[in-house]
């Protein structure tokens, strides 16, 4: 059964100039990205720090749309809108829009009588399905609301949706991570949102000298916890002195579940702590168990 999400953050880019413009402000290669498919991107700051995490679809040769993970659309447009200058572009934010997560290939051919394959879109009857996160395992539709296919809306249903992002290495970043990470930070880069080849973009002369001169210090890694309550977004980590911080998690059973967090780069796989969560214990989990946990 189809998992009822909440309702999405788009922001839609149209005009003449609408791949130009993304592909000026974007971390991703608009320019390369063809009609019917999507890919990861970003807004960064000048200091490399994004302010915005996103799908960029392209719905057609002028027309793009930006499917928010986390965040505010209108927030997005309102500073964004600055820079469109003498472009011809029009920001616009899609409302009362509806979003399901389908982890069967039964539950998404209801909605659109076939399976979007990986990083394609499906449009049909008013609504659009693209793949979880470039695989063909998980699928996200919006658009009209449809009530004679059902939907999950209970909480079991939600933690199995956060937990497939956890999986997936895919972060949420909400107004209050807003303008604090480097993309390498939080794996925009194993995403493939980052392109450090393309040209100019905000923050693109920060990620290229890290890309190729190195001094990245931090990376996303999948965290093991046991614990009494779901970890929240922000709680702080610690293993001797060094640091850490939980962007997400979901639980795999009873007391016991997976998180995302920004670690050390050169912290190796053992416990940490959360000062806050006292009777909760964490595991760094190697590359390889992480990856397919």
């Amino acid at each position: 059964m189809p998992i009822a999400l909440p309702s999405p953050q788009l922001l839609r880019i149209h005009g003449a100039d609408a791949v130009a413009f993304a592909h000026a402000q974007f971390t991703s290669d608009v320019r390369a990205l063809a009609v019917g498919r999507w890919q990861w991107s970003a807004w960064l700051s000048a200091q490399g720090r994004v302010r915005f995490f996103f799908r960029v679809l392209r719905n057609d040769d002028d027309r793009l749309t930006l499917f928010l993970q986390g965040g505010s659309a209108e927030a997005m447009r309102s500073t964004l809108a600055p820079y469109v200058f003498r472009s011809k572009v029009t920001l616009s934010c899609a409302d009362g829009i509806s979003a399901w997560g389908c982890e069967r290939r039964e539950d998404v051919e209801p909605w659109l009588g076939t399976v979007p394959g990986v990083d394609d879109i499906v449009v049909s009857g008013g609504r659009t399905g693209i793949s979880l996160s470039g695989k063909d395992s998980h699928w996200v539709v919006f658009g009209d609301a449809d009530s004679s296919v059902p939907a999950d809306a209970g909480a079991d249903g939600s933690n199995r949706w956060q937990l497939a992002q956890v999986q997936a290495g895919i972060v949420t970043l909400d107004a209050a991570q807003s303008d604090r990470f480097l993309p390498f930070w939080i794996g925009l880069d194993e995403l493939g949102a980052i392109s450090v080849r393309k040209g100019c973009y905000p923050g693109q002369e920060i990620i290229a000298r890290m890309h190729f001169k190195g001094g990245n210090k931090r990376q996303l890694r999948r965290l093991a916890f046991e614990a009494t309550a779901l970890p929240p977004t922000g709680t702080a980590l610690q293993a001797g002195a060094s640091g850490g911080e939980i962007l997400q998690a979901a639980w795999t059973g009873r007391g016991q579940g997976l998180a995302l967090a920004i670690v050390p780069f050169d912290l190796i796989p053992g416990p940490l702590e959360a000062p806050e969560l006292p009777h909760a214990s964490f595991r760094v989990l190697s590359p390889d168990a992480s990856a397919n946990a």
